[in-house]
C-alpha cells in the first residue's frame, strides 16, 4: 500500500495532505462604509461612526471643509441636534473614541487614526462623553493617539457615533 503525502508547515500557516492546501482566510475589513460613504461600521465594536468631524462634510472620498472647535457644551449641543429617532447620533465614550486610534499612522500633521476610513481628520482633542470629577471631561488626542482631561470650556473637535444595526 502507497503511503499519501502529507506535509505540514506550521511557520508559513500552510498544510499540505496528499495535493489539499489550505491557507488562512483573509481577514475581513475592520471598517466598511456607508453605500453613499458618510458613515464607517466598525466590525470591531459594532459601533457606526460618522466619517467626518463635526463641520465637515463628505464629498466624494474625503472630508472637506473644517472642523468646528467647541468647548463641551457645544459638543453636547451638536451631539443632540444631529440625533433622530433612526440615528441616535451622541458624543463617544473614552473608550468608544480610544478604540479608532491608529497611533501607527501619526505624523507630522498626519493624526493618529485610520485614513482611509476617516479621510481629513485634524489631528486634534475630540470630545468624549467620560467625565473625570466636576467640570472636567475625558478627550482623545488624535495628534498622537493619547487621552487626557480637559475643562469642559477648552476646545475640541466632535466626532459622533452611534450603535451599529
Amino acid at each position: 500500500m502507497q503511503s499519501s503525502a502529507l506535509a505540514v508547515k506550521i511557520s508559513g500557516l500552510s498544510l499540505f495532505l496528499g495535493g489539499l492546501v489550505l491557507a488562512p482566510a483573509m481577514a475581513a475589513p475592520r471598517y466598511t462604509p456607508s453605500p453613499d460613504g458618510q458613515e464607517i461600521s466598525d466590525s470591531k465594536t459594532g459601533l457606526v461612526w460618522r466619517r467626518c468631524a463635526e463641520g465637515m462634510d463628505w464629498k466624494g472620498n474625503t472630508c472637506i471643509k473644517t472642523a468646528v472647535f467647541s468647548n463641551f457644551f457645544g459638543a453636547q449641543a451638536r451631539a443632540k441636534a444631529a440625533a433622530t429617532p433612526g440615528k441616535p447620533w451622541r458624543l463617544p465614550t473614552l473608550n468608544e473614541l480610544s478604540s479608532i486610534v491608529a497611533v501607527r499612522e501619526a505624523g507630522e500633521g498626519r493624526a493618529a487614526i485610520d485614513r482611509g476610513a476617516f479621510p481629513a481628520t485634524p489631528a486634534a482633542r475630540f470630545w468624549s462623553s467620560s467625565t473625570v470629577g466636576r467640570g472636567y471631561f475625558m478627550y482623545v488626542s488624535f495628534t498622537e493617539g493619547s487621552a487626557g482631561e480637559g475643562e469642559r470650556n477648552s476646545p475640541g473637535v466632535v466626532r459622533l457615533v452611534r450603535q451599529g444595526p
